[in-house]
Parts: C-alpha cells; sequence; structure tokens
C-alpha cells in the first residue's frame, strides 16, 4: 500500500475517532480555526446559500442541548445572521431578527461555551 494511500486510511480513521469524541465536528474545526478562517467560512456558507455577505464579524453564541452550535456573522452591508451547525455537520441560516423572536439576541452568548468573537479588517 502507498504512502499516501496510508495517510489517508489514516485521516479516515481519525475522522471516525474525532466523530465519536466530539458531539460536534464541524464545530470543533471551526474552532481550531484562526479568527480570520472562521470569518470567511462562515461568509462562505452565508453566499452558498444566496445571501451575499462580506463578513467583518463572526461571534460564537454557544451551543444547545442538541449540540447544535451558533454562531453570529455580521455583513458589510448591515445585515446580520445566525448559522446553526448540527451536530451532523448540517446547517441553518436565518436572520438575526429571528433570534429575537425566540427570545434570544445576536452577538449575545448563551449556555455555557465562552465566546470567540471576531473582526475582520476589510481594507
Amino acid at each position: 500500500m502507498s504512502k499516501f494511500m496510508m495517510t489517508v486510511i489514516g485521516g479516515w480513521i481519525m475522522a471516525i475517532i474525532a466523530s465519536s469524541t466530539y458531539a460536534n465536528v464541524a464545530n470543533e474545526i471551526l474552532l481550531s480555526r484562526s479568527s480570520d478562517q472562521k470569518t470567511q467560512i462562515l461568509s462562505n456558507i452565508i453566499n452558498a446559500a444566496g445571501e451575499p455577505c462580506l463578513a467583518i464579524e463572526s461571534f460564537f453564541q454557544g451551543v444547545d442541548l442538541y449540540d447544535s452550535a451558533y454562531w453570529n456573522v455580521a455583513c458589510s452591508n448591515g445585515k446580520m445572521f445566525t448559522i446553526q451547525i448540527a451536530s451532523d455537520s448540517t446547517h441553518s441560516i436565518f436572520p438575526c431578527a429571528a433570534m429575537q423572536s425566540i427570545g434570544a439576541e445576536c452577538f449575545k452568548k448563551f449556555g455555557t461555551s465562552q465566546p470567540a468573537r471576531t473582526l475582520l479588517i476589510v481594507r
């Protein structure tokens, strides 16, 4: 077996182990990225959904009882979104105004997770 194939298989094994260790693998990966990378990744998710967004700030709001992670993103056009990342790595995007309808606010921590505020300077 080639060294490349062993590396690929090893990566898959590590991913399987990681998925059994962490409740929300996608969120753990996102948390491990730099501030700029987090903001860019979240911006890409919003853009892929058809909403134009040049993210200027992101905020890790916390995790709910079902291990879904919530991230808030402020865009340069004034729009703000919440991205819910479920434990199966699927995600949902909705305007921050929708958070108010359920009694939560964007860019405000909930639960026991620590906030990870990220500001991206656009030049």
